[in-house]
């Protein structure tokens, strides 16, 4: 999973795009954060596509998709 992010100025992290399954998304907003379990897990927007949850590790520097719309009862239009 390839995820465009930045931290903020208050040190929370802002994914801008991400591409899963070959597929671009790009984040029209971005939702709460929270840590858990040694990751920080961020819930994003994406541009006509739903909630996704996105988590990721600093211990390792990776991300990963937690959740998906269909996860969170939207009918995906993915």
């Amino acid at each position: 999973m390839l995820v465009e992010a930045r931290v903020g100025r208050d040190g929370r992290l802002r994914p801008r795009a991400f591409t899963w399954s070959g597929q671009a998304f790009r984040v029209a907003s971005i939702g709460r954060q929270w840590p858990d379990a040694g990751e920080t897990h961020v819930l994003v927007m994406a541009e006509g596509a739903g909630t996704f949850e996105l988590a990721y590790s600093p211990e390792t520097s990776a991300w990963r998709l937690v959740r998906t719309p269909t996860d969170f009862g939207h009918g995906a239009h993915i």
